[in-house]
């Protein structure tokens, strides 16, 4: 698999678990304390729109043939990284604070499961997207 393709299958798994992650929190219980984001409100797709939107448009000028974007994203995915082992403990806290049936449990237990391949997403992006491909081998 060329650089090229590596880089742009990395980043939409790492764009979209990440979303995936951000709509799942969205359906906890955690969404509705204070002033939480709930499902289908104006600040859930601003959330979305922010967070894709700051994988995808350097992917976009990466496929443009800008080489710098790749380092760009490099810095997108380091800091959305910081992020998602804080989502997936909050989640996992939400289980035993906040979790009263078994719907809400199993949401935020989903939710934390997202956070936690999120996390693995994101960290496998460099070794994946840095590789060369003359150290690859046929």
């Amino acid at each position: 698999m060329k650089e090229k393709e590596r880089v742009i299958l990395w980043t939409v798994t790492a764009a979209g678990l990440f979303c995936c992650e951000l709509i799942a929190v969205t359906l906890t219980p955690l969404a509705k304390i204070g002033n939480g984001t709930r499902f289908g409100s104006p600040g859930m797709y601003y959330n979305l729109m922010m967070c894709g939107g700051s994988y995808i448009v350097p992917l976009i000028l990466y496929c443009l043939n800008i080489r710098l974007m790749k380092y760009v994203i490099a810095c997108v995915n380091a800091l959305w990284l910081i992020c998602h082992p804080v989502i997936a403990a909050i989640c996992f806290a939400g289980v035993f604070k906040v979790a009263s049936g078994l719907a809400e449990y199993l949401s935020c237990m989903i939710a934390a499961g997202l956070g936690i391949v999120s996390v693995a997403a994101a960290v496998l992006w460099y070794p994946m997207c840095r590789k060369s491909e003359k150290n690859e081998r046929i």
